[in-house]
């Protein structure tokens, strides 16, 4: 029958030494305890790190597109609110707000005026749609238009109700036809809303005026002052985004520069501010120290002194890491188990 020491660390595992070796013994019920414990703390911790807007829905995050039909809908339940019949969608409006939607995402501006130098009445004759109404005072034709970082076709009904010629297009109880067109550019939408009553029958015989802009004019750049700024003297068909392009300047910097809005309209003769002047830093003057004359002092006797030499001071070596520390402290724990059972089981084999 062969001895054995048996050495017990609690809750961890239990080693035997015969004469053969050390042998771990099975895993004790203390041990089982405190593994599923162990398991159970780390579940809980993992669960908890995990960030809470990870498990939120991404696209709630994007900007909400609205189609052209959706901008209709919020039209009509507006009119269904006030009473009103709804208008109805007419291709060729659709296909003229359509093409103005996308002419103002390329220009990064809002207007009424086509790049042909039209107004709405005329684009809708000129398509085709028969306007109603005295012609040269626009006919029975109204258009809305805005544009917003982020807005929705709800949000860009609302702000329309500010004012009363934009609410008038949307509760017209004149008007019956309505065409309506979305342009995206990044997260900016520009929203166009065209409402008309026809003359329901063949279109009326219309001849567009001469273009405001026959052909498209070449900005040249203007050369900076001496103080670094940059003014343009806006010309005829000029627009601010075609001013962002031929300077190469962010658009929201010439806005921000001149105080105006992605909505504002510039005029001919209008200095634009498309870089400000420079405001150099103020260097402050480095002081030149003085140097005072150098004093010859008189001769004098010099002592011969004896210095005396210190000791030199011993440098402390640096301690181990704290990581490094425990680890030393943990070889030492198990090496000095290991130790006391080989001296318990010499003990025993010499009795």
């Amino acid at each position: 029958m062969s001895r054995y020491v048996k050495i017990n660390i609690p809750f961890i595992f239990r080693l035997r030494i015969t004469r053969t070796g050390i042998i771990p013994c099975h895993y004790n019920s203390k041990m089982r305890t405190t593994f599923k414990a162990f398991w159970l703390i780390i579940l809980c911790m993992v669960s908890v790190s995990v960030p809470q807007n990870t498990l939120a829905d991404s696209t709630s995050r994007r900007p909400v597109f609205s189609s052209p039909s959706q901008l209709i809908s919020a039209v009509n339940a507006l009119r269904a609110t006030h009473g009103l019949a709804p208008y109805q969608a007419n291709s060729i409006l659709m296909e003229i707000a359509q093409t103005h939607a996308e002419y103002l995402v390329s220009i990064g501006t809002v207007t009424h005026t086509s790049a042909n130098g039209m107004r709405p009445f005329q684009r809708a004759l000129a398509a085709g749609y028969p306007v109603a109404g005295d012609l040269s005072l626009g006919g029975f034709f109204s258009e809305n238009v805005t544009a917003g970082v982020g807005q929705t076709a709800e949000e860009a009904v609302q702000q329309w109700m500010g004012d009363d010629p934009h609410k008038n297009t949307m509760l017209s109880g004149t008007l019956q036809d309505v065409g309506a067109g979305v342009g995206v550019y990044g997260n900016t939408f520009y929203y166009v809303l065209d409402a008309g009553l026809s003359t329901g029958g063949t279109p009326v015989a219309y001849t567009p005026p001469a273009p405001l802009n026959p052909s498209t004019p070449t900005i040249i750049p203007n050369t900076p002052n001496a103080d670094g700024s940059i003014i343009h003297n806006v010309q005829t068909g000029d627009t601010l985004g075609s001013l962002s392009m031929a300077y190469a300047v962010p658009l929201a910097d010439i806005l921000k520069s001149n105080g105006l809005t992605i909505k504002s309209t510039i005029y001919v003769g209008q200095k634009i501010i498309i870089r400000p002047a420079f405001t150099p830093t103020p260097t402050q003057p480095t002081a030149t120290p003085t140097i005072p004359p150098t004093m010859t002092p008189w001769p004098t006797s010099t002592s011969t002194s004896t210095a005396t030499m210190l000791p030199p001071t011993p440098t402390p070596s640096p301690g181990l890491p704290v990581k490094a520390a425990g680890g030393a402290v943990a070889i030492i724990a198990v090496s000095a188990l290991v130790l006391a059972g080989l001296i318990a089981f010499l003990g025993r084999k010499r009795n």
